[in-house]
């Protein structure tokens, strides 16, 4: 089969590739899983912040504020984000990190609010009062319905014609007469160009093309959830880290989601949730909150792959034409 371009991929950094390429040419979108959005999309917590360190992830977010606010008619049939909040606590000799963040959701559009302990407080009334001395609030942060995104994009491009296969693990890929060649089971495609949107896989695909690879490396988190307090009593609170970023808290879908925020490096491949990572983000949890664990309603794990400074890698290599 041939087409103008060849996403390998399905997460959805894929998804949104397919949707938006699929409006000017011919794409096929291959995921190797069963499902699309397997490993990372489909676990993810789904915060839109400009609150990120990382300054093209921070750009890239303040730029889409508006697609998520207002995307195209007919994109999708329920909203793409909701109000949430999001609020960072520290002590005092902590100021200065939470200056840097204060300024950088100013730096990209977004609201901040400085907060003292009594403030917080009536945000998120189930803090601990000795365990923190001031915070900042980015009050237009949102929750996003991931699986609503992720199924728009895909509708979105299958509509516009674009081949979407899963159970497609790529088996080979060659370059031929300034063509892509990409191998799977039931299917051959040829392309123009090759969009590498294969996660915690990426360095492998760019391999398997004989492309040097660029050093992204899976990451695993720890996340569970947990009841609400009583009824439906903390369900608009924001999200609420520490400044250490040792653990973090949001309500989810009836229920308190929590986390580690831990970082493992891991190969490529399915994870799983480890008891004692489980157990140390209860514990952070109970250390500075008055919520209490007794027994998680889930437990999962899910991957984040990126390179050294966390900012995407896009763009094409100079001694590799057609490979993004």
């Amino acid at each position: 089969m041939h087409v103008d371009v060849v996403i390998v991929g399905g997460g959805i950094s894929g998804a949104a590739a397919a949707y938006f390429l699929s409006q000017a040419g011919k794409v096929a979108l291959i995921e190797q899983e069963p499902h699309f959005g397997f490993h990372s999309s489909g676990r993810t917590a789904g915060q839109f912040t400009v609150g990120i360190s990382a300054d093209q992830m921070r750009a890239m977010a303040a730029a889409s504020r508006a697609f998520f606010q207002t995307p195209p008619a007919g994109f999708a049939d329920l909203p793409l984000i909701e109000q949430r909040g999001s609020l960072t606590l520290g002590r005092h000799g902590q100021k200065a990190v939470l200056d840097k963040l204060h300024a950088r959701i100013g730096q990209a559009g977004g609201r901040a609010e400085w907060v003292d302990r009594e403030q917080a407080m009536a945000l998120f009334p189930a803090l601990l009062a000795d365990k923190f001395d001031l915070g900042v609030h980015e009050t237009d942060a949102q929750d996003i319905d991931v699986n609503t995104l992720l199924q728009a994009y895909l509708k979105g491009a299958k509509r516009n014609g674009a081949v979407l296969a899963t159970n497609a693990p790529v088996q080979g890929i060659e370059r031929h007469e300034g063509k892509w060649r990409v191998r799977t089971q039931d299917e051959d495609y040829t392309a123009d160009v090759i969009v590498n949107a294969a996660g915690g896989w990426a360095d492998a695909v760019a391999r398997m093309a004989g492309v040097a690879p660029v050093g992204i490396t899976p990451y695993k988190r720890t996340a569970f959830t947990f009841p609400l307090l009583r009824g439906s009593e903390g369900a608009r609170w924001p999200h609420v880290c520490n400044a250490d970023y040792q653990w973090y808290v949001k309500p989810e879908h009836g229920c308190f989601m929590g986390s580690p925020a831990d970082a493992q490096p891991v190969a490529p491949g399915e994870v799983y949730p480890d008891e004692l990572d489980v157990a140390q983000g209860i514990y952070n949890i109970e250390q500075e909150t008055a919520l209490r664990v007794p027994r998680p309603i889930s437990v999962w794990a899910g991957v984040r792959s990126y390179v050294r400074d966390r900012n995407p890698v896009c763009g094409a290599r100079a001694d590799s034409p057609g490979f993004i």
